[in-house]
């Protein structure tokens, strides 16, 4: 028995190492993915944006600045000189947090009686409870330098978009995108290959069909029914998780066809490289992990090194939850949504080219 079962052993390790791809697919990217993820799943927050509204104009309230400029968490201080400027910064995401010093501030200091309001991006509220953390520290200290012997400071902190700092409105959101990133990508990455596999490939090439309407018949019902898994996934948000849609149906829904589009392009080439389901489900997941941390899901593109963030705009799902979030938290406007949409389109319409490219190759 022992001699069958090594045996046995032994052929399989000999399948494995002559299949080159799926060697190459279990070895190589989860070694880089090791590095990538160290960096980029990182829930410290380092690089904070970070305007200041100073009403006070004291030397007093030039010093509490001069803390926050000196401090290594903040990465960008930006002066604010008009009340109307901090929601557009924060709508933007220009900055995650304002800082806004009253008048008297000063005076209020010296009878140990001095408050300072601090306004938070709540659409990012796990970075926004530890930057409140941090920037709320500064401020203490900076209290305790001047009155050692109290602590009366007071710091009003307003999170705008989600006021209560509810999880479901941060993380529905974000799962809207990735659990129908991950259906569309499965059921187009197995496409091809499941037909190479069944042996029904070859019926298909000497149809009266050309290689793009090929890929076009293989996309439509994964877009078909990715489209409608996020249709209950939108149900369940607004009504078992209560999660407000303060946007337009129409600019959530462009959104979500041209995502799935760009994600589907990508399953599609993905698939026509793939001579198995097997080496097409790696290939998926080998994209789909990478894809997830990169997009700023668990934690933000700002606090990642700056030599990965120009590879935060190769992934679709980057510009879709900046989208999503948008729509759902604060009714964005179309300019603002085709400044996302326009990005995933582009990165579609690459992807199904490079797909021709390798399906009209393959198919010769």
């Amino acid at each position: 028995m022992i001699g069958r079962l090594f045996a046995l052993i032994r052929k399989e390790a000999l399948a494995i190492k002559n299949d080159k791809k799926s060697l190459f697919v279990v070895i190589v990217p989860p070694l880089i993915q090791v590095l990538m993820f160290s960096f980029a799943a990182t829930l410290e927050v380092k690089h904070i944006d970070l305007a200041i509204f100073d009403q006070d104009g004291t030397h007093t309230s030039q010093e509490l600045i001069q803390a926050f400029k000196g401090s290594p968490y903040v990465q960008t201080l930006l002066r604010v000189h008009h009340q109307d400027e901090i929601s557009e910064l924060i709508n933007t995401q220009k900055v995650l947090a304002v800082l806004v010093i009253p008048s008297g501030f000063g005076k209020e200091l010296l009878s140990a009686k001095a408050n300072v309001q601090l306004l938070l991006d709540g659409r990012r509220s796990n970075t926004a409870q530890i930057t409140e953390g941090y920037l709320s520290s500064i401020v203490q200290t900076f209290f305790l330098s001047k009155q050692p012997t109290s602590s009366a400071v007071s710091i009003q902190t307003r999170f705008f978009f989600n006021p209560n700092l509810s999880n479901f409105w941060w993380i529905v959101p974000n799962l809207f995108g990735t659990i129908t990133m991950v259906v569309a990508m499965l059921l187009t990455a197995l496409s091809i290959a499941r037909e190479r596999e069944l042996g029904t490939f070859d019926q298909i090439l000497v149809s009266p069909l050309r290689p793009f309407e090929i890929l076009i018949g293989k996309l439509v019902p994964a877009l078909l029914i990715s489209i409608t898994e996020s249709l209950l996934i939108l149900l369940a948000a607004l009504y078992l998780f209560g999660v407000p849609l303060m946007g337009s149906l129409t600019i959530l829904y462009t959104g979500v066809i041209v995502f799935l589009f760009s994600i589907s392009g990508i399953g599609l080439f993905i698939s026509a490289i793939s001579n198995t389901q097997q080496q097409a489900i790696l290939g998926s997941f080998v994209f789909l992990l990478p894809s997830i941390l990169l997009s700023g899901f668990a934690t933000p593109v700002e606090n990642m090194p700056s030599w990965l963030q120009p590879l935060t705009a190769l992934t679709p799902l980057k510009y879709y939850l900046v989208l999503i979030k948008g729509v759902f938290l604060k009714d964005i406007s179309w300019a603002i949504a085709w400044s996302q949409i326009v990005p995933m389109f582009c990165l579609g319409v690459i992807a199904m080219s490079i797909a021709m490219i390798f399906f009209h190759r393959r198919s010769r």
